[in-house]
């Protein structure tokens, strides 16, 4: 986790090949104590993810020639390759098997990291969270001196910046933006943890105002620092991410402060609630207005976003699906094949859709399909076991955030290929292994009841003989 975005966030072959061998370790440990692991999954979901493990090796199963060529969209190929004379052999359903093989290598990473998070303590998770965070602030610091310093000579020796943006050390904004989106939902949950009381109160006691619960945080000299700090995380991601100037980015944020006043307001009580994530919002933006909002607001004018090139790839996109539909054209495969469907008025190289649903489907087909439904329906049907309960611990409000952030990449990807950078992707599976995890339950000591000491039994009280009626003697309780 703090390795993998480092280097152009672990998207360049040496950083890749880093945590693919780190991933082939903690797999390796993971195996060590399965248990562990399926205790917190069903066996329905250890199922989904064998299909999502073992779907790119089965497009890189060897087929006859014959029956290679029968295969949907692979009739413009077989005639390609019959014209320049080459000899039948075996082919792959995949059409470019060291393509796949390479996606299925970056795989492992994310399969690891969410493994090993589900099978975590709920201390040492909690912890990993902390990490992630802390990860997160000093991105959003690198990127907002970037785009003080117009340049990322901040980070790298040549200027790179295409324009005034904050990129961190990965080579897009939107990549950024896609870290920052997950994080903040994270540390917002753990600073309305720290600010909630300990205990619930009953029905008829009205909840202390937030202010009087923040000065009893603050006459606390360890409390105090996780405020302040969990208060100025928050607002240091949120700033970063504004200033990434990521159309999408910037939205889903504001979505982001929504979701987590709705989640935590059962809580924190919705006054309460309202108003701390009010206070990190309108602090945010007195800050971004004091920096400079009018480059971010220009990238939501109207000549931008008419200019974008976004659906003209997905009309592409959309042909090539159907054109390998149902079997795909092979996982890792969309760059090299995609150029059959490229439109005319997209001048440059597509390397990715900018969709990951339609270039999972693109590569996968059918089985990207039933990949995408049912983990949705597993995140779906995760919901209620979580928000079921009376007592909130601190790592139930960092799984509802994990969820929240969940959600939000998961619509990013539908504007961009999040998904598809490997720390992204260890992220977001780091949060699944958040939100997945099963707490510990926390035993409730018994009261101890004391046994009756046994007691010998009473010897039979011995009557003594009654003597003898006196004749003529007179009762005086009778007279």
């Amino acid at each position: 986790m703090v390795f993998a975005p480092l280097i152009k966030g672990g998207n360049r072959p040496l950083p890749l090949l880093v945590l693919e061998l780190a991933a082939i370790a903690l797999l390796i440990m993971v195996a060590r104590d399965p248990a562990r692991i399926r205790g917190h999954l069903s066996w329905a979901f250890l199922a989904t993810l064998a299909l999502l493990v073992v779907g790119p090796l089965v497009q890189l199963v060897p087929l006859p020639q014959l029956l290679w060529e029968s295969l949907p969209g692979r009739e413009a190929y077989a005639a390609a390759l019959n014209a320049v004379g080459l000899e039948p052999s075996q082919r792959t359903f995949s059409l470019l098997p060291r393509a796949t093989e390479s996606a299925w290598l970056a795989l492992l990473p994310a399969v690891a990291v969410f493994l090993a998070s589900v099978a975590l303590p709920d201390e040492k998770l909690k912890r990993a969270a902390q990490v992630f965070i802390a990860m997160a602030v000093v991105q959003a610091l690198i990127g907002l001196a970037q785009f003080g310093t117009g340049s990322a000579a901040v980070l790298w020796e040549m200027d790179v910046l295409r324009d005034r943006s904050g990129i961190g050390t990965y080579a897009n904004r939107d990549h950024l933006a896609g870290l920052l989106e997950m994080a903040l939902p994270l540390a917002l949950a753990l600073l309305a943890a720290r600010i909630i009381p300990g205990h619930r109160a009953s029905r008829n006691q009205r909840p202390a105002p937030m202010g009087r619960a923040i000065a009893r945080m603050f006459s606390d000299g360890f409390k105090v620092d996780q405020v302040v700090l969990l208060g100025a995380a928050s607002l240091v991601i949120l700033l970063g991410l504004v200033f990434t100037r990521s159309r999408t980015g910037v939205a889903l944020g504001m979505f982001a402060i929504l979701l987590c006043a709705l989640a935590f307001s059962r809580r924190l009580g919705g006054e309460r609630s309202v108003k701390l994530v009010s206070v990190v919002a309108v602090v945010g933006l007195a800050l971004a207005v004091e920096i400079g909002l009018a480059p971010v607001l220009g990238r939501f004018t109207t000549e931008a976003l008419i200019g974008d090139l976004r659906w003209s790839i997905y009309s592409g996109t959309i042909s090539g699906i159907g054109e390998f539909f149902p079997l795909g054209s092979g996982f890792g495969t969309y760059p090299e094949v995609f150029r059959r469907f490229q439109p005319a008025d997209v001048p440059t190289f597509v390397n990715h859709a900018h969709n990951d649903y339609l270039e999972w489907l693109f590569e996968g087909g059918v089985v990207a399909a039933i990949l995408i439904v049912a983990f949705a329906a597993f995140y779906v049907r995760r919901w209620p076991q979580l928000w079921v309960g009376q007592r909130w611990s601190q790592l139930r409000f960092l799984q509802v955030a994990a969820g929240i952030s969940l959600l939000l990449l998961s619509l990013h990807g539908l504007v961009d290929f999040n998904l598809h950078i490997p720390a992204n992707a260890i992220y977001f599976a780091f949060l699944a292994g958040v939100f997945f995890h099963r707490e510990e339950e926390v035993a409730q000591p018994k009261r101890k009841v004391r046994a009756p000491v046994a007691r010998p039994p009473e010897p039979p009280a011995v009557q003594e003989p009654s003597p003898p009626p006196l004749d003529n003697q007179s009762n005086p309780f009778a007279d």
